[in-house]
């Protein structure tokens, strides 16, 4: 419960200082202009590729924490060269280690999609490179019972959380390489905070693809 109210004491704090942030940024691009490169001149940013994180199924010691693999897709409207806004949707994907039981059940399949909105800031545009920040919110869809689904037993009964559409968050940083003016590489990496069993989950996820950047501001 403790660490619950101080997670999310901490988004709130975030949330709160966001908008400064972005403020100061932008007063700060004000008094040292950056020329527009034409690899930053574009409306959107579709992305896609790999994605991992590191996440506990259940609200225990006895549940191990776990590495889901998956995808991440990306489209961000760019509003103008250092600020736009981002719409992701992600899948995870992994084994849960269930602790021991008389119900004859060792493991269960998990998924994990989340659908998250929110800004996102390009706070270094060089010719080879930039890098930046977004905040992103909404939901995450939790499976836990896929290996035993049918059977009549409840996740809770293995210390596992509940099939639940919960509240997700993702806050990181993002880094890409310019192949040319069209392609980048990118490497992302989030706390991606969500609120299975009524408590907040610590999850970290990072994802690496390519970048298509599509149209033009102007």
């Amino acid at each position: 419960m403790i660490s619950s109210i101080r997670s999310l004491r901490t988004i709130f704090a975030l949330l709160v200082c966001f908008p400064a942030f972005v403020s100061l940024h932008a007063q700060v691009q004000a008094n040292a202009p950056v020329s527009v490169l034409p690899q930053y001149e574009e409306r959107w940013d579709i992305y896609g590729g790999f994605a991992a994180s590191h996440f506990n199924p259940g609200a225990g010691i006895s549940v191990p924490a776990i590495w889901l693999k998956g995808w991440n897709g990306d489209a961000t409207a760019w509003l103008k060269p250092a600020f736009g806004l981002e719409f992701s949707a992600r899948g995870f994907y992994g084994t849960i280690i269930v602790p021991p039981n008389n119900l004859g059940i060792s493991t269960s399949n998990m998924s994990e999609h989340l659908f998250l909105v929110g800004p996102n800031v390009r706070m270094l545009r060089r010719e080879n490179y930039a890098a930046g920040m977004h905040l992103l919110m909404g939901a995450a869809d939790g499976s836990f019972d896929q290996g035993f689904k049918g059977t009549g037993v409840q996740p809770y009964q293995l210390a596992i959380y509940n099939n639940k559409v919960a509240y997700g968050m993702a806050i990181g940083g993002w880094m890409d390489y310019n192949l040319n003016p069209r392609w980048s590489v990118r490497v992302t990496t989030d706390w991606q905070p969500t609120h299975y069993g009524y408590i907040t989950q610590n999850e970290f996820a990072g994802t690496v693809g390519l970048v298509y950047k599509v149209g033009h501001l102007r």
